[in-house]
Formats: C-alpha cells, sequence, structure tokens
C-alpha cells in the first residue's frame, strides 16, 4: 500500500506539473518510480504515463501544434529509441541506477544552460536533440530536456513547443514502452490491475489540478519548484546505484 500510495503520489504531482509548464511529467515522476519499481520497471511506468498525461492535455493545446517539427523530431527520436531500449536491458540494476540519476541530472544542467547558447537552425541541431531525447527517453524516461534545449536554441516560440511537446511525448512513450516489452515482457513490473486504474484516475486529477494551478502559479515558478524536486530524487538514484556497486 505504501509502494502504491508513493506511485500515485508522484503520478499526480508530475502530471500537475506537465500541465502548468508543458513538460516535467518524467522528471518529476522517474526518481520516485525508479526507486519504488526499480530503474527498468520504473521508466517503462514512467513512459507509458507520460503518453497518458500527454493525450490528456494535447486536446487543449492542438491548434498550436507545429506538426512539420513535430515530423522531424520525432523520425530522429525513433532513432535514438532502439539502441537505448536494447542498452536499459542490457545494464545490470545498480549501474541503470548510476546512469538513470545522472542522466537526469546532466538533463537538468541542460535545461539550465540553454538559455545562454547561441541560436542555432537548419535540420542538423533537430536531429540531433531528436536522437539525444529517444535514447534518454528510453534509457531514463526524459526526453523533455532534449528538446528543451533544442527549443531554446533555435529560438522556437513557447507557446507552439509546449503543444507539439505533447505528440512527441506520446509517441515516445508508447515507442520506448513497445521496444523494451518487445525484448523482454518481463521488464514490465507486476503491478496489480487497481494500481493501474488508480495511475490513470491519479493522471486525471493531476491535469485537474493543473489547470487550477496554471491560474495562480507562474509556470516559472512551478518550473523551479519541479528543478528542485527532479534533482533531490535524481541525487538519491545516483547514490544508491553508487553504493550498490562499491558494495557489489
Amino acid at each position: 500500500m505504501l509502494l502504491a500510495a508513493a506511485v500515485l503520489a508522484a503520478v499526480v504531482l508530475g502530471a500537475t506539473a506537465q500541465r502548468i509548464t508543458g513538460l516535467g511529467f518524467a522528471l518529476t515522476t522517474v526518481p520516485v518510480l525508479s526507486l519504488a519499481l526499480g530503474p527498468l520497471g520504473g521508466v517503462l511506468v514512467v513512459n507509458v504515463c507520460a503518453a497518458m498525461t500527454s493525450s490528456l492535455i494535447l486536446w487543449r493545446l492542438r491548434r498550436d501544434v507545429d506538426w512539420r517539427r513535430y515530423a522531424l523530431l520525432i523520425t530522429a527520436a525513433v532513432v535514438g529509441i532502439l539502441p537505448g531500449s536494447v542498452l536499459a536491458q542490457s545494464v545490470p540494476s545498480a549501474w541503470l541506477e548510476l546512469v538513470v540519476g545522472l542522466l537526469v541530472l546532466a538533463a537538468l544542467a541542460a535545461s539550465l544552460l540553454a538559455r545562454r547558447a547561441p541560436a542555432m537552425t537548419g535540420r542538423a541541431p533537430a536531429v540531433v536533440a531528436g536522437v539525444a531525447a529517444g535514447v534518454m527517453n528510453t534509457t531514463a524516461g526524459v526526453g523533455g530536456p532534449a528538446f528543451s534545449v533544442y527549443a531554446v536554441a533555435s529560438r522556437w516560440p513557447q507557446r507552439s513547443f509546449a503543444a507539439t511537446l505533447q505528440p512527441l511525448f506520446i509517441s515516445t512513450g508508447l515507442v520506448s514502452f513497445g521496444s523494451k516489452v518487445a525484448i523482454d515482457a518481463s521488464a514490465l513490473p507486476p503491478l496489480a490491475w487497481w494500481v493501474w486504474v488508480g495511475i490513470a484516475g491519479a493522471l486525471a486529477v493531476g491535469v485537474l489540478l493543473g489547470d487550477r494551478a496554471s491560474r495562480r502559479i507562474s509556470p516559472g515558478r512551478a518550473r523551479a519548484a519541479l528543478l528542485v524536486v527532479a534533482a533531490a530524487g535524481a541525487g538519491t538514484i545516483a547514490v544508491r546505484g553508487a553504493v550498490d556497486l562499491l558494495g557489489a
């Protein structure tokens, strides 16, 4: 029951953050779910939940989606997802915990430093960002920061970027989940059916809370709180992985 409560609380928080800022579900939930379900199982659940959350949000933002950029980014992301799936399933648990924690911390740092990057145009930066997002989404569940760095560097308007992230998260989440389960179906954590039903309900509650909170909380403040929570969780995962490696 405590495990289920932790998972559901993380899902509500992540869905709320994503509704306010356009991203943040994975950054918020990966640390908690990886600690609760293991790095591989936790990321698998995050992949599914991220796709479901973005499906709920996409309808509200559909008019601002840049489908041309989406097509370019998702094509590149799929290229990164395939080797990332193999890597995620072949690395020992302790190493994967360390990698997941460090990747999340690196993604957070990249998000903070992106505003200082020079402007970039053309297809090449989009392809690099897409591949990086695919690899990170599959191994650590966090593809958003790679897209964020590209958005800032390419001066992509925030409204269009936040909207386009939703179909990107739906696609990358489902492809990442499907590719890993196809390689090894036993990687899916053995959660009871009622936990999955609870997760679906928690996603809806989080989006509704995000709708209300977005009228009172600025995206900047929400993003700052998100970074603190995600950094603390990622640091915990990385430390646990390192301790397990040293004790092996």
